[in-house]
């Protein structure tokens, strides 16, 4: 009877252990952003992001935050990500003297395909991590009843990173990384579209093609809660940073906030808040919302994981 219950208990504690555990996330996100850029001209932009994620072993989510569970348990994994983004507004030709003459319907529409990995090397403290992707955009004109579509403008862009987590939550990350002529689907859906198609135009400039990147992030807890840390740089034509906090209040839920911002004479400042909340386990939703210097972005996501 002994050897039975004791059975039962090992059994019952590797199932609970397991209950939560998941090997795959899926996420998607809808962002719209309206820009105005003077009294007589604005457009907006559409981006919908769909991004899923397969881990090489299964994640323990235990007592920690629910969002942090891959990064504290050290998941290695390979992810794919698509962004589409829909640009459109109305510009005026105007005369010599100001005087509007008609309207320039203007499209232009953002396709980002990508792959991207991250791989915790087993029984030592180092990690790596790099992408692959290509951006194809299309823009077309319409204008007096006649439309001009543009050449197509297409890039291909990568990222390598190489790091070192002396601690457990800590990790320190240096990397090159070329966003010229492409931008980073993944990071769109997890930064935003301005965030990340700003940080690739600042980094690129007219001719810079590689930039030196370095990360560095944070996870533990300070007076009883959980808190993340994040900071990020580009070293390119231009220099780019992005600092960023959660708050998790408890496992499933949180609140934090992001500022970003380059060395660009016309550059301004991004900022950001954002909530996200695990339903169950397995089912997440999040919210939130960017400004920058005469625009506003609002978006929503839902994480499924199983």
């Amino acid at each position: 009877m002994k050897k039975l219950s004791l059975a039962t208990a090992l059994f019952a504690s590797v199932f609970a252990l397991n209950t939560n555990a998941y090997q795959t996330e899926v996420a998607g996100a809808y962002e719209y952003t309206y820009i105005k850029d003077s009294e007589l001209d604005s457009h907006r932009v559409n981006t919908v992001s769909l991004n899923g994620k397969y881990y090489f072993n299964p994640v323990q989510t235990r007592s920690a935050p629910l969002a942090e569970a891959a990064f504290l348990d050290k998941t290695s994994n390979i992810g794919l990500g698509y962004t589409y983004a829909k640009e459109s507004g109305q510009y005026p030709i105007t005369n010599i003297f100001g005087m509007p003459l008609a309207d320039v319907d203007l499209k232009r529409e953002f396709n980002s395909l990508g792959i991207n990995g991250e791989f915790f090397i087993p029984n030592s403290q180092f990690y790596v991590a790099g992408s692959l992707h290509r951006t194809e955009i299309d823009t077309t004109a319409k204008a007096l009843g006649y439309s001009y579509k543009f050449a197509s403008n297409d890039g291909n862009g990568y990222s390598i990173e190489a790091g070192f987590l002396p601690i457990n939550g800590l990790l320190f990350a240096v990397g090159i990384a070329d966003l010229s002529e492409s931008f980073d689907p993944a990071q769109a859906a997890q930064y935003g579209f301005i965030t990340t198609y700003s940080n690739a135009a600042a980094v690129s400039g007219e001719d810079e093609d590689t930039a030196v990147t370095l990360r560095a992030k944070y996870v533990s807890q300070i007076a009883g809660f959980y808190t993340n840390f994040e900071g990020q740089t580009y070293i390119g034509d231009e220099t780019t940073y992005r600092l960023a906090a959660d708050l998790y209040l408890d496992p499933t839920l949180s609140v934090g906030i992001s500022f970003a911002d380059s060395t660009a004479d016309d550059s301004d400042s991004i900022f950001n808040i954002r909530a996200k909340k695990f339903i169950t386990p397995e089912f997440a939703i999040g919210v939130g919302y960017t400004t920058i210097d005469g625009a506003n972005s609002y978006g929503i996501n839902g994480t499924f994981r199983f």
